[in-house]
């Protein structure tokens, strides 16, 4: 079982990132290949802890064999969504992996076989069952083990995400899982734990590209007692991008001449062709990730890299739009909240 640390609170650094790798690239990444080759680990727990404890106290770190390289280093905000943009950012300023070490932000996938924690005995994650329900959104999932009627409630729910995290890798559970219940009874329809990867892999291959880039979506409703269209991509988790963690809502307002509020077909191109224009001038520090159109305004939702100018990019560009008034609103939003609405 890989190593699993909860952060000290430590004095702040002008960059504890770029502390971090200084110290990792200059020493720290043969001495724990050291202490993993000699199978003590431990030994390096509390420098390691140290370390990362300057970058935020909240983060989780855990040591195992990696894909590519002999290991793996992974940092995690562990379904901390504030957290995620600054694990994404210690991750992308990682030195290249090389055949000693690799780096994640995210726990994938493992081999491991049992869950420890301390004062209780191994948990087996292959006794675990699991219930399966999907919508059109996501997959719903119950974990029933039978060591759960032994364990406190706050131990249950716990072991439940830890073997999810194992079972599926942070990312599918983030991405593709929605409500997961811890199970003291077993219920009806349960299936052996082995069974939920490939299915959660199946509705994931249902609602993706074939380049595996994520789909976009079309909702329609009615706001103020107007029609809205929406477009949005899908699905809409912060997880895939955690680093854009600023909300960028740019309102633009058009002439009205169809009765239900849309646009036109000239001034929906024109709309499109404005929309081009903004994120062209992001480059890569912004996506955009949804849009409304209702009752002479289009929304554009736009998510920015907060520790880039792209908020003050985006200001800057609406000027010139000859057709209604513009307006942005930048705010910090690392979970997304501003477009759950439209996260189907």
């Amino acid at each position: 079982m890989p190593i699993f640390k909860r952060r000290r609170r430590s004095s702040g650094e002008a960059d504890p990132i770029g502390a971090f790798w200084s110290w990792w690239t200059e020493s720290g990444a043969a001495i724990v290949a050291d202490a993993v080759a000699r199978q003590q680990p431990t030994e390096t727990s509390a420098e390691l802890t140290e370390y990362l404890g300057r970058i935020h106290n909240d983060l989780e770190w855990e040591l195992g064999p990696g894909l590519h390289a002999n290991h793996v280093l992974i940092v995690t905000a562990a379904g901390d969504p504030g957290l995620r943009a600054t694990a994404r950012r210690w991750l992308r300023a990682a030195p290249p992996s090389d055949q000693t070490w690799e780096y994640a932000d995210l726990r994938r996938p493992g081999p491991a076989f049992t869950i420890r924690f301390d004062g209780l005995p191994p948990i087996a994650i292959d006794e675990a069952l699991v219930t399966v329900e999907p919508d059109a959104a996501a997959i719903h999932v119950g974990v029933h083990h039978p060591t759960f009627p032994e364990l406190p409630i706050d131990v249950q729910r716990r072991v439940t995400f830890l073997m999810l995290d194992l079972v599926l890798g942070e990312e599918m559970v983030e991405t593709w899982v929605g409500a997961i219940d811890t199970l003291t009874d077993v219920p009806a329809d349960v299936k052996p734990i082995e069974t939920l990867l490939p299915a959660v892999a199946a509705f994931a291959a249902e609602h993706t590209l074939e380049d595996g880039s994520p789909a976009w979506k079309m909702l329609e409703g009615v706001r103020d007692g107007h029609r809205l269209i929406a477009t949005a991509e899908y699905p809409l988790r912060s997880i895939r991008r955690p680093h854009l963690d600023t909300h960028a809502a740019i309102s633009i307002g058009y002439p009205v001449r169809r009765e239900d509020g849309l646009p036109e077909a000239d001034m929906l191109d024109e709309l499109r062709q404005f929309e081009d224009h903004l994120t062209d001038r992001l480059g890569g520090s912004g996506n955009l990730l949804a849009h409304e159109t209702s009752a002479g305004t289009r929304v554009l939702h736009y998510y920015v890299d907060g520790t880039t100018p792209a908020g003050e990019q985006l200001k800057a560009a609406i000027t010139g739009w000859p057709h209604g008034k513009v307006t942005v609103a930048v705010a910090p939003d690392p979970a997304w909240d501003n477009v759950s609405h439209l996260a189907g």
